[in-house]
């Protein structure tokens, strides 16, 4: 398979946070300005204050979000107490995915090479990767420092106990929360390589999976805002459409800044691309859209997710909505658009996948990939969830996972597979997502 990915990469610097680390940090900050930006989230991080209650607030709720870093001396703070004590990874979605579907099996993938490419090369597995990069059109707006793209990931487990001023906190369950310092993901930036290369070949490619608009800014030192930079990028895509009408264009969304942005980005892409992947933090999002109760799709109810998405996808020329939480993935699409046969085999083999990197912080070879998830059990949760839609949806047990109807889509769902202590939450999502497209692709 040859594969086309973009558009963003970067340096992740993961720290497992503890209850110790979250109680020296709350010795920096004043109590009452605390206590009311958790009540009132900023959803930025301009001082330390607010880094310590983005943590608290998605630590005490067990929620995952990423905050974008606007203060050097913040910055600087991060990078003295927490880059040394990392662990250095591929970062970025975009990277992430090149990176996995370069492991297992592509013969090709292109990638927008963007940023300190030389750094971020030895983190990858480059045997299959073209690195479509090296120049960037010049932008006022990036900084002198802009190579240096950092994302400081905290990642927290189910049980972690801290006090906030005298109120006990216990992590109801694992997750992550991310401390952006980023000026060229921000940007949307695309190379003139990338560009280039994707133009002469899209003809000749099997796939396209992208993702990176989640970064985008609401406003820009320019007075631009995110629209211009994100037109930029859609009219690509719709340039390999017209190029080859036949390329299957899958987007992961991300978590926006605000509701507005990912309502308006996930319109507009509907309208171009064949499927969008989600966790269920984005379909909460976009609940201007679809208006399920955001209680009953952070409770992972599978009934609530499906109506949601189906919601979503009704009035758009959309042919798939592909949901990964947890528990469960779940896939809503239009009948003629796949089988429920590729979808559950697909969706399988990128369960696989993220269970065997949430083991084991890599993947094994292909060939023993079954073999490195054989002592994990099916997410209980999961299962319960997928009883539940059956009902609803009058399905079938197919492979493992169960398969129905909804209106006018078809509907599949498969538990995950979980691993009780993984080594990281970081790139799940992007794990499940792009193993699952490339499967896709083979099984076409």
């Amino acid at each position: 398979m040859k594969v086309i990915c973009g558009y963003n990469v970067n340096i992740d610097a993961v720290y497992a946070i503890t209850g110790v680390d979250i109680s020296d940090l709350l010795k920096m900050v004043g109590k009452d300005e605390l206590l009311e930006k958790v009540c009132d989230a900023p959803g930025e991080i301009r001082s330390i204050t607010d880094l310590v209650a983005g943590l608290v607030l998605h630590m005490q709720k067990g929620t995952g979000a990423e905050w974008f870093i606007y203060s050097d001396d913040v910055f600087h703070f991060l990078k003295s107490h927490y880059y040394g004590k990392s662990e250095i990874r591929l970062g970025g979605n975009m990277g992430i995915m090149a990176n996995v579907m370069s492991q297992m099996g592509a013969d090709k993938v292109v990638m927008n090479a963007v940023g300190d490419i030389d750094t971020i090369k030895p983190l990858m597995s480059v045997e299959n990767i073209i690195f479509a990069g090296g120049s960037m059109t010049s932008n006022s707006s990036i900084s002198v420092n802009a190579n240096e793209v950092i994302h400081f990931v905290f990642d927290f487990s189910s049980g972690t106990r801290f006090d906030v001023f005298g109120n006990a906190i216990i992590v109801p369950r694992e997750n992550r929360f991310i401390a952006t310092y980023d000026d060229i993901n921000t940007e949307l930036s695309i190379t003139t390589e990338f560009e280039e290369y994707c133009r002469e070949h899209v003809t000749e490619m099997d796939g396209a999976i992208i993702s990176g608009f989640n970064q985008l800014q609401q406003c820009y030192h320019d007075g631009s805002g995110y629209t211009e930079r994100f037109g930029k990028a859609h009219a690509q895509l719709k340039d390999w459409k017209a190029r080859n009408r036949e390329l299957p264009i899958h987007v992961e969304l991300g978590h926006f800044m605000s509701m507005d942005m990912g309502v308006y980005i996930f319109t507009e892409l509907a309208g171009t691309v064949d499927s969008i992947g989600m966790n269920e933090d984005e379909l909460v999002m976009l609940i201007e859209l679809h208006g399920v109760p955001s209680d009953m799709i952070r409770k992972m109810d599978a009934c609530a997710i499906m109506d949601a998405c189906v919601r979503c996808i009704s009035p758009t020329c959309l042919k798939k909505i592909v949901l990964h939480t947890r528990d469960f993935i779940m896939s809503i699409f239009r009948k003629g658009a796949s089988t429920p046969h590729r979808e559950v085999r697909s969706m399988q083999f990128g369960i696989m996948c993220a269970a065997a990197f949430a083991a084991n912080g890599k993947l094994p070879e292909r060939s023993q990939l079954e073999v490195s998830v054989r002592d994990l059990a099916r997410s209980e949760e999961g299962m319960k969830q997928a009883s539940k839609l059956q009902d609803l949806i009058g399905g079938e047990h197919f492979d493992g996972g169960v398969c129905g109807e909804y209106g006018n889509f078809s509907v599949c769902i498969l538990p995950t597979l979980i691993c009780n202590e993984p080594v990281s939450t970081v790139g799940l999502g992007d794990t499940v997502s792009s193993a699952t497209f490339l499967r896709w692709l083979e099984l076409h």
